[in-house]
């Protein structure tokens, strides 16, 4: 298990210490819950759940996107290369 230190101003150190108290934990459980909480669920590639669903759903949104041949329409040749 890793260690971590943060700096935290007074007030906000004593409102973290009781909260934990609060809630029968450890500071260091408290926060490692606080992280896992507000942390979004990622998948085994590390995106978030449910990332590529939400993309799907939108799709429509992309419908006047152009396709990659009418972007490429308009480019213009590469010159030739200097033989030297």
């Amino acid at each position: 298990m890793s260690q971590v230190t943060i700096y935290l101003e007074e007030d906000t150190l004593a409102a973290a210490k009781a909260s934990a108290a609060r809630a029968k934990m450890s500071l260091s459980s408290w926060m490692a819950k606080l992280v896992k909480e507000q942390a979004p669920a990622q998948d085994a590639n590390g995106y978030p759940l449910g990332f590529f669903e939400r993309i799907e759903a939108n799709a429509h949104a992309f419908e006047d996107f152009p396709s990659l041949d009418a972007i490429r329409a308009k480019e213009v040749p590469d010159l030739p290369r200097e033989v030297m």
